[in-house]
């Protein structure tokens, strides 16, 4: 039985950052918070470079109108969603918390939402984004919990929420920002695998 969609390489791609995520998202519930982090680069791996595949062949408009509306939605689970849980086990669950963490998600939304807008109408030149994109929180968040982890810093449950405010303040901020080349794209992705590899021999060496 066929199922609805219209799929394409790169959207397979896209579903396997999704996975990742949701992935991420069920670790983050019984704190397994390290392992929900590479979850989160590994999502953004994904995501980084789907558009590469779509580019490289040729696509009819329902293709491309269907692989905007499933990048989007994954993205608001992968770097909406997932962020908001892993901060959620690195801080206090107070009212303050809560509050960002929704307001993360819900600037997260509006952020995809006016891309999609911009794409739709035209209104993009395809070379910057207005405000900071949605994906920059597997950036950011794995940065900060590595420089926090390796520096041992005590006050991380306070720095985790105020990263997330932050980061959730640039996503509706109206500044323009340059869209990263494909070979920018892989220099962080290996960047962002290496992180993991150190953190995993850690671990074995500590355990050890």
């Amino acid at each position: 039985m066929k199922v609805i969609g219209v799929y394409r390489k790169c959207d397979f791609v896209t579903m396997a950052g999704t996975t990742f995520a949701l992935s991420g998202i069920l670790l983050s519930i019984h704190h397994k918070t390290m392992i929900a982090i590479f979850c989160l680069i590994f999502a953004a791996i994904c995501d980084a470079f789907d558009g590469v595949v779509a580019r490289k062949g040729k696509n009819t408009k329902d293709q491309t109108t269907y692989g905007v509306e499933l990048d989007s939605l994954s993205d608001a689970i992968s770097f909406g969603v997932l962020p908001m849980l892993i901060v959620q086990n690195l801080s206090y669950g107070n009212f303050i918390t809560y509050a960002i963490s929704v307001f993360f998600c819900i600037a997260g939304i509006i952020r995809l939402a006016y891309f999609n807008m911009l794409s739709i109408t035209g209104k993009s030149d395809g070379k910057e984004f207005i405000g900071l994109p949605i994906t920059a929180s597997a950036i950011i968040l794995p940065a900060v919990y590595f420089i926090v982890k390796l520096l041992r810093i005590k006050v991380g449950y306070i720095v985790f929420p105020v990263t997330l405010l932050i980061t959730g303040i640039l996503f509706i901020s109206p500044f323009k920002l340059k869209k990263l080349t494909n070979r920018e794209k892989v220099m962080l992705s290996i960047l962002g695998v290496v992180a993991i590899v150190v953190c995993i021999l850690r671990i074995v060496l500590i355990t050890k």
